[in-house]
């Protein structure tokens, strides 16, 4: 018998609403030509790093609610900062209810979707719940770099802080 995994998928969607959120309110008290800046990341400034990863989980959302074509450059991207902090709650909610609705099996099921490039995959419910929370906290982490070398000292979002908030 395999263990339940909605509760810890459901956990893990929760230390992601609150991961997105703590960084994001430290962008949020950050000087706005500091979170333009390029700073030569993947994708440049704070704010691209941080809008990369809110299209990421929207583009997730849609291939779990059936649209399995869709590819982060068919999405609309919030133009700044506040857009950003107006979109992403709601995001995060939806996860969070999607999450709720599913059992154990249900995650054991394969989403099936097209890459980047366009080849048809498939992966457990549970594993691209995973993904896209590594997937947060590696640009996280980079965020964290990037608020250092503006002089900024980045808030803490590691699992072990949102456990100990809780």
């Amino acid at each position: 018998m395999q263990p339940d995994i909605g509760p810890l998928c459901q956990l893990q969607l929760e230390f992601m609403k609150w991961a997105d959120g703590t960084m994001f309110a430290a962008l949020s008290q950050t000087p706005p030509d500091q979170v333009s800046l390029d700073r030569g990341s993947s994708f440049k400034s704070l704010f691209e790093t941080l809008n990369h990863v809110y299209l990421a989980e929207l583009v997730w959302l849609r291939r779990v609610q059936g649209h399995q074509d869709v590819r982060i450059a068919d999405l609309d991207s919030p133009a700044d900062l506040d857009a950003l902090g107006r979109a992403w709650p709601e995001l995060h909610q939806t996860w969070i209810e999607w999450s709720r609705s599913l059992s154990g099996d249900d995650l054991q099921k394969p989403l099936i979707f097209r890459n980047m490039k366009g080849a048809e995959t498939q992966m457990p419910h549970w594993q691209l719940v995973l993904h896209l929370v590594n997937h947060g906290s590696y640009h996280r982490g980079q965020v964290a770099t990037m608020l250092r070398q503006a002089g900024i000292k980045p808030p803490g979002t590691d699992l072990i802080t949102f456990y100990r908030s809780r």
